[in-house]
C-alpha cells in the first residue's frame, strides 16, 4: 500500500515538472532579497529525532534569483553531496538538486534555517562563513 502510494506521488511530480516546460528552474515569484553567494555551515536534524543528524555545508554562488554551488552533507545513510542549484524569492531559497534533497530555507541576515527533504525530513540551521 505505502509503495503504491509512493509510485502515485512520483508520476504526480513527474507529470507537474513535464508541465513547467523551461529551463527547468523556472522564474522566481518575488525578486530576490538577499544574496546567498558564501559558504554555509551547520547542523541538520531530522524531525523525527530517532532517524539522526549531522553536518550539512553550501558554497553557494546567486546569479539574479538563481544559485548553483557544491552542498555536503554528513550522518546520512545514503550521500547525497554533490552539485546544488535552486531559486532564490524574497528572502527564501528553494532548493531544487540534487533531487534526492529539496526543500525551503529562509534567509536573515548570515543565517538561513528551514527544512530540506531527502531520505528524511530534517530542520536545517545554517551560519555564513566569514
Amino acid at each position: 500500500m505505502k509503495s503504491a502510494a509512493l509510485m502515485i506521488l512520483g508520476l504526480a511530480v513527474l507529470v507537474i515538472s513535464g508541465c513547467a516546460g523551461g529551463s527547468g528552474v523556472g522564474p522566481a515569484t518575488v525578486a530576490p532579497t538577499v544574496d546567498v553567494t558564501g559558504k554555509w555551515v551547520g547542523t541538520w536534524s531530522a524531525t523525527n529525532p530517532s532517524l539522526g543528524n549531522g553536518t550539512i555545508e553550501m558554497t553557494l554562488k546567486q546569479t539574479g534569483s538563481e544559485y548553483n554551488g557544491n552542498l555536503l552533507i554528513t550522518g546520512t545513510q545514503t550521500d547525497p553531496s554533490g552539485y546544488t542549484r535552486g531559486v532564490v524569492s524574497g528572502n527564501q531559497v528553494r532548493v531544487l538538486q540534487p533531487t534526492s534533497v529539496t526543500g525551503e530555507l529562509t534567509v536573515q541576515g548570515d543565517a538561513m534555517t528551514g527544512r530540506l527533504q531527502g531520505v528524511v525530513a530534517a530542520n536545517v540551521n545554517l551560519k555564513r562563513q566569514q
